[in-house]
């Protein structure tokens, strides 16, 4: 025997907030669906078939609802002797003489793996000790894939939580796992497929733009959705954008709908060439598009055009390459103005603002006044995602601080 069956109740198993479940099978690591089935027994009423409507709305919240289901069975069954009967399935607390004259039965009605949710399942199965079941409407959906990051306690029973995701998404193709920390240098994780198909190519469809990719071999992050339009929103069109990490494109692509013109960098060649293709899905014309696959200093660097937004989205080390800035106008004829940047940054909660306003500025050797300070989202209980907002100082452009460290607030944070 693999797992342990729960016997509380053969017929119906209720949890203590009152609602229908299944029975518990802790430990099973390969999936049964058979143990699912459970036998309930229900209120009913037969009518004669022609009273069905009338009844049906004498009822309104009488019938019986089987809410929690993600399946619901029929609540109208014909009946066994005959088609001029029905039999409709009643609460527990509705009066049947408010119905009419009709006879009450009790009705067995047989739930199976189909009508439970993806939750309840896993609830039953995962031992109580580890059951985080938040991992069934916590992951993240690209494409065909669902994309899970499961705790190491979760490990013997990877499989069959993603093939219980498989079963209960019927568009989902592929469920996989992360198996390590982001890659350092090019921005993927290893995955493995949990369940279903061998295939990590696959689109994504972000505010009306498409997004191939190879999800093994590219960053992507679905939850990203919101901060990629509000950035995208907030810069006008005919604006000169820099990307310096664009990945396959969800800052870069919108930006390029609108008519800025976008320069868009990615030192993975993987990323470059999925931007490449995704620029072509889109039908973007190269006029308001340009890709480059260069190390991102490199990049800025090199551009010797004006700018006017930089987007650095690389949260783990954005901050790292500010230093680029330092002089980076000293040498150039131009009349360049300072450009906007939004530096993507990770900050303990203590004070995220602070210490990420603190971190770029230390590495400028300039204090800095951010014109927007955004939580983006919690990437662990005790770390911010933050966008900061600011105006690269035209003493850190032209280094007319002479190197000379200003003094920063050192305070502690609070």
């Amino acid at each position: 025997l693999l797992y342990t069956i729960k016997f509380e109740s053969m017929v119906m198993d209720i949890n203590e907030n009152n609602e229908l479940q299944p029975l518990q099978c802790e430990g099973m690591t390969e999936l049964n669906r058979n143990v699912f089935d459970l036998n309930v027994p229900c209120r009913a009423i037969q009518i004669p078939s022609q009273n069905c409507s009338e009844v049906m709305k004498k009822l309104k919240h009488g019938i019986k609802k089987f809410s929690q289901l993600q399946h619901k069975p029929k609540m109208v069954l014909p009946d066994e002797g005959g088609g001029s009967k029905k039999i409709i399935l009643i609460d527990d607390n509705q009066n049947i003489s408010d119905l009419g004259d009709y006879k009450e039965l009790k009705v067995d009605i047989m739930l199976t793996y189909k009508n439970w949710s993806a939750s309840q399942i896993l609830r039953a199965i995962l031992p109580s000790s580890t059951c985080d079941t938040d991992i069934v409407s916590s992951f993240e959906i690209i494409g065909h894939i669902a994309h899970l990051n499961l705790k190491d306690c979760h490990s013997k029973y990877k499989h069959i939580i993603g093939q219980v995701i498989l079963d209960k998404n019927p568009s989902l193709k592929t469920v996989v796992n992360k198996v390590n920390s982001i890659h350092a240098k090019f921005r993927y994780f290893d995955m493995e497929v949990l369940a279903g198909e061998d295939n990590l190519i696959t689109t994504a469809i972000e505010h009306k733009i498409k997004f191939e990719m190879d999800f093994s071999k590219v960053y992507w992050n679905s939850r990203l959705s919101n901060e990629h339009k509000r950035v995208a929103d907030s810069i006008p069109p005919g604006s000169v954008v820099l990307d310096m990490f664009c990945g396959i494109g969800p800052f870069a692509l919108p930006l390029a709908k609108k008519h800025c013109y976008v320069h868009a960098n990615d030192l993975n060649p993987e990323s470059f060439k999925y931007l490449e293709r995704n620029i072509k899905l889109n039908k973007i014309s190269s006029e308001y598009i340009k890709a480059y696959n260069k190390d991102g200093r490199d990049f800025l660097i090199n551009f010797a055009e004006q700018m006017d937004y930089i987007i650095m989205n690389l949260p783990a080390s954005a901050s790292e390459f500010l230093d680029v800035f330092k002089g980076l106008y000293l040498d150039r004829k131009c009349d360049f103005k300072s450009p906007i940047v939004y530096c993507y940054h990770f900050a303990s909660i203590e004070d995220p603002v602070k210490l990420s306003t603190r971190a770029i500025s230390e590495i400028l050797d300039c204090p800095i006044t951010p014109e927007e300070v955004h939580l983006v989202r919690k990437t662990s209980p005790n770390v911010w995602m933050t966008c900061i907002k600011f105006i690269i100082p035209s003493s850190v452009l032209f280094c007319e601080n002479d190197n000379k460290r200003l003094k920063l607030d050192n305070s502690p944070a609070t």
